[in-house]
């Protein structure tokens, strides 16, 4: 961590990382829109993956290998600057990890305000890179401009094999869901920015935000799994709905066994939930596709929490669940736990089995 907590990074933005996304049905609406439109390519040829149906990066076919674009960018959801450079980093990479594939290359994309400390961007940009080095890419390059609020990210361009291919759609009923990561970092980001965070809750959802998705992504081309994608701004439900709704099938999660950061229950107790997360359950309620049963309202929001640098979501085979969180914890991922399944009924469709988290 930096000298530089004095200066508070997410008081210059209304919102932090990834409850910034636009919401998940206008997105929706603007992609159809520029389908419709002949504005976006269509899958074919050598475009395995585009945005029809959309998935966590695009993926693009040559003769001898895939590969596979992603960028992604936010604002600051902590205070500290190098770790909020690994956190955007590590974010931004997860896309290529979620595909199943590896960084090779990434470009720096920031914004930054004229009047702030010169020192802190070089922080950030430290942070990024070490993200990167990490995760065995290059940093080549990248592009800058002048903005009122900070923001930094990466594009990044990876590799995948074609047989180990992670899709959101790529899961079936039966299959049981792996998730690697605890929830809970939109809550603590709010409480950073609220100042309401203890120190313990910050490192611990530090910690989290900067571990790489590297060892998720390698154990799930070992498994040969080829349903997956990564838990960020639409919160656990909302990419589960994601998944389930490519797949066909319906989902059920389990709270009571999903892990979670330390405190985040009293956080939210205490109004401690980005508005972003807010616009999930909202949505998710309002039109029908996530059904609560009796699960409290702090439950609930903790569903769709926006996670910044979240967890890989993976479908599993249910008799080779429990090797494959094994494996996880093994490889570092100590919080992966199965935290549902994927059941036949309406696509799309998530359901709640048991009680609060």
């Amino acid at each position: 961590m930096t000298t530089q907590e004095a200066v508070p990074l997410t008081q210059y933005s209304p919102g932090g990382g990834c409850a910034c996304k636009m919401p998940q049905s206008l997105l929706n609406d603007v992609l159809s829109t520029m389908r419709g439109d002949g504005l976006l390519a269509a899958v074919s040829g050598p475009l395995w993956v585009g945005t029809d149906p959309a998935d966590d990066a695009a993926v693009y076919d040559l003769d001898s290998r895939s590969l596979v674009f992603t960028c992604d960018f936010l604002t600051p959801v902590v205070d500290d600057a190098y770790d909020w450079g690994r956190i955007a980093a590590a974010n931004a990479l997860s896309d290529v990890y979620a595909m199943g594939g590896r960084p090779l290359v990434a470009l720096n994309i920031l914004a930054w305000p004229a009047d702030l400390d010169r020192e802190l961007l070089a922080e950030v940009m430290r942070g990024g890179a070490a993200a990167v080095g990490e995760a065995g890419a290059l940093l080549a390059g990248g592009h800058s401009i002048t903005d009122p609020a900070p923001k930094y990210g990466l594009a990044v361009v990876g590799d995948v094999d074609r047989g180990t291919i992670l899709r959101k759609g790529g899961g079936r009923a039966g299959d049981v869901l792996v998730l690697t990561k605890p929830l809970g970092a939109g809550v603590v980001g709010t409480a950073v920015k609220r100042g309401e965070a203890d120190p313990a809750t910050v490192r611990a959802a530090v910690q989290a935000m900067t571990r790489l998705n590297a060892d998720a992504a390698a154990v799930a081309r070992a498994a040969r799994l080829s349903g997956g994608t990564d838990v960020t701004g639409y919160g656990l439900i909302g990419h589960l709905h994601e998944m389930a709704f490519a797949a066909g099938v319906a989902a059920r999660v389990r709270p009571g066994e999903i892990p979670l950061l330390p405190g985040v229950t009293e956080l939210i107790e205490r109004g401690c939930a980005p508005d972003g997360t807010r616009r999930t359950l909202a949505g998710a309620l309002d039109e029908g596709w996530f059904n609560p049963g009796p699960l409290t309202r702090s439950g609930q929001i903790l569903l769709a929490d926006a996670q910044t640098s979240g967890g890989l979501l993976l479908a599993v085979e249910p008799d080779r669940a429990d090797t494959a969180v094994a494996h996880l914890r093994d490889r570092g991922d100590r919080a992966a736990a199965i935290v549902g399944d994927l059941v036949a009924g309406a696509p799309g469709i998530v359901s709640v089995r048991g009680g609060h988290p």
